[in-house]
């Protein structure tokens, strides 16, 4: 990503330009960059781990995940610059879903934060 500073012959650009190029602004720094197309495959084992995904944020967010347990995946976050959510999901991904097969794990299991 190269740093610009009149991107576009201008003071400040955002866009692309001929499907080659898009410009933007990232912390106040103009910037440019190649156009890339996303990709979106949608296979078997990526629709799994989104749903994986889904399902631990769901378990954090609406109430599965008491509040003292949040607390004490706070306290285990603490120091490892993650927060206790982030700490969460990596545990539950790695409890539901099966990187060999490349499935769901069923049925699903809520780490403990230990």
């Amino acid at each position: 990503m190269a740093k610009v500073t009149g991107p576009f012959l201008s003071l400040d650009a955002r866009g692309t330009l001929a499907d080659v190029m898009t410009a933007s602004v990232w912390k106040g720094i103009n910037y440019l960059r190649l156009r890339v197309v996303p990709n979106n495959p949608r296979s078997d084992a990526q629709q799994a781990i989104r749903s994986v995904l889904s399902d631990g944020v769901s378990k954090w967010r609406f109430g599965m995940i008491s509040s003292e347990a949040k607390t004490q995946w706070e306290n285990y976050a603490k120091g490892l610059a993650e927060s206790g959510f982030n700490r969460f999901m990596r545990a539950y991904i790695q409890a539901n879903y099966d990187s060999n097969t490349k499935q769901k794990v069923t049925p699903q299991v809520i780490p403990d934060p230990s």
